[in-house]
């Protein structure tokens, strides 16, 4: 099946689509954090604003999804209550909240002592900070209500159960509701800072439980770049353009380590196929339609294509948009993209 790509505001988009029309939404929107002092991330005024804004875009979602069709959606650990609220304000039921963990994030801490102007008092407050280190992050597991029961809703719509069987742990134990991420830097045996190597330390053998996504706890640049040779490349200062000022500027991790790097794919958040392709399989049944209405640089839509199901991903901004299409369509098997 051919993904359909549209470049436009997704809640202006989704409008034009058929009513219950797909069969799954996997997505990574927006945080409300201002990353990187990115204007579509900014909170929209506040908590209540923000909400009530991906709450209009997740109720047209809603109407598109065949009764009992599954949304999975990331959510940032901070603001992932604002997430969950939204989806049940759009009608649908939460189902459950799946946390990845993985042990490559930074921490964004600011050094108390080294803000205090009085050197004694500094000495005080010596070793505290403002943050801890981040290691996990949410996916919102959602539903659009059935049409009677499950059994009636699964032969009507192919829609309201999840296909446990192609997601379980080694092809035997049953999915859980955690996922880990090795390191970048584990081979045959894990770093001592990986994720799945903390959890056997702490409980042997414990990681056997669980899915692992080996170097997926952020994508590669080889996988990030794939199919985007034809476009304009970028610094890595480029690349992470900042407001002055903003929270993003402030972070120590803002930039580091690639001012010097040459990048195609730009996209701050960018999500691993491997962990998209164990989500919509979920999810999704044989021969459904995936949609993402923040299609951001297109892992999503990568993964269903690899899956052989369809896929609507749409984007607001033009530069993701043009990266997204290359991207899906250096993977795509089946000819040219559906451009609507």
């Amino acid at each position: 099946m051919q993904p359909n790509l549209i470049l436009g505001d997704c809640l202006e988009v989704l409008k034009s689509l058929p009513a219950e029309s797909v069969h799954a939404v996997v997505t990574d929107p927006p945080a409300g954090i201002a990353f990187m002092g990115k204007e579509w991330d900014e909170d929209k005024g506040g908590r209540d604003e923000w909400i009530a804004w991906l709450a209009s875009v997740m109720r047209e979602c809603h109407r598109v999804l065949k009764p009992g069709g599954h949304a999975l959606v990331w959510a940032f650990p901070r603001t992932s209550h604002w997430t969950g609220m939204a989806l049940e304000d759009a009608g649908f039921e939460v189902r459950e909240s799946l946390q990845h963990i993985f042990s490559t994030g930074f921490p964004k801490s600011m050094n108390v002592s080294r803000v205090i102007a009085d050197n004694n008092t500094a000495k005080q407050w010596e070793g505290y900070g403002t943050a801890l280190k981040p290691a996990h992050e949410v996916w919102w597991l959602a539903r659009k209500p059935l049409a009677g029961t499950v059994a009636a809703n699964v032969q009507e719509h192919g829609t309201g159960a999840l296909n446990i069987d192609a997601c379980r742990v080694d092809g035997a134990r049953w999915p859980p509701n955690t996922l880990l991420s090795h390191t970048p830097e584990c081979g045959d045996t894990c770093t001592d800072d990986c994720a799945v190597a903390e959890l056997d330390r702490q409980h042997d053998g414990a990681s056997d439980f669980f899915p692992s996504f080996r170097y997926q706890a952020k994508p590669s640049r080889k996988e990030r770049d794939s199919g985007c040779d034809s476009l304009p490349s970028r610094s890595g200062a480029e690349a992470v353009e900042r407001k002055e000022g903003s929270a993003g500027t402030k972070s120590p991790r803002a930039g580091a380590g690639r001012t010097a790097d040459s990048v195609k794919n730009y996209h701050p958040t960018v999500k691993p196929v491997a962990l998209m392709e164990w989500l919509i399989t979920l999810v999704t049944p044989p021969g459904g339609t995936v949609l993402d209405p923040f299609m951001g640089s297109g892992t999503t839509g990568i993964a269903a294509s690899s899956l052989g199901f369809g896929f609507i991903g749409i984007e607001r901004e033009a530069e993701y948009y043009e990266i997204a299409k290359a991207r899906i369509q250096h993977k795509q098997p089946c000819g040219q993209l559906s451009l609507l």
